[in-house]
């Protein structure tokens, strides 16, 4: 999941600056999920090596 979010963060990045201005809420809003999302994977390594 995180390999798409990061895929997608690319292509905005590969756009034309206009375009990525129009969508710069979007690339905000992705930029968080993709940090989320690696805490959890952090936590989630964190706990299985735990066990």
């Amino acid at each position: 999941m995180l390999y798409i979010i990061e895929k997608a963060l690319n292509e905005i990045e590969a756009m034309p600056r206009e375009k990525r201005e129009d969508l710069a809420h979007i690339e905000t809003e992705i930029n968080e999920a993709v940090e989320k999302l690696r805490v959890l994977k952090e936590k989630l390594e964190a706990a299985g090596e735990k066990k």
